[in-house]
């Protein structure tokens, strides 16, 4: 039987706008201490964190599933108050519905690894993560938060990411 492997399944961005942000969380991690935002590349998330033993099968689901390309436009800093601060996802119907037509096929065809998520779906692009102390959050909020960031890119496919020695790697 295949080993159980960690997984989740998301929006990755292309460059130059990977790179950008990618600058800014390594900024953001040694100026206030957040670590694990650096376990991933910069993405949206579609499908959390996940365990399966078959890897094949998961590309192949991947492989069928097709959506119609369109524009996702970034705008500005935004905080959960769990301690996350991201990059805002612009209002987007395409991305609600991208979510929801590829959760609904997946978890069809995986119902044993649905999960009652304590948040609604929200896109965003998460440059600081909750492993920092509170007051590092407060300070990199209040330093962050009036800054400006627009970007904008094109969705062309989901991409399957595994988690290969505690680092997030895109394998599809």
């Amino acid at each position: 039987m295949p080993q159980n492997h960690s997984y989740f399944i998301a929006i990755t961005l292309p460059e130059p706008l990977h790179s950008e942000i990618e600058s800014i969380k390594k900024n953001i991690s040694e100026e206030y201490g957040t670590k694990s935002v650096l376990r991933s590349p910069s993405h949206i998330t579609i499908v959390p964190p996940f365990f399966w033993g078959n890897e094949v099968e998961l590309m192949n689901l991947m492989n069928e599933f097709k959506y119609p390309s369109f524009g996702i436009d970034l705008n500005g800093y935004a905080a959960f108050e769990i301690g996350v601060i991201y990059i805002d996802v612009l209002e987007n119907e395409r991305i609600t519905q991208l979510h929801q037509q590829f959760n609904a096929q997946f978890f069809e065809k995986y119902p044993q690894l649905k999960k009652k998520y304590p948040f609604p779906f929200h896109p965003h692009i998460t440059v600081g993560n909750r492993d920092w102390k509170w007051v590092e959050f407060k300070r990199c909020w209040d330093d962050i938060k009036d800054q400006p960031f627009v970007g904008s890119f094109g969705f062309t496919q989901l991409s399957l990411l595994k988690n290969v020695n505690g680092l997030w790697k895109v394998i599809l």
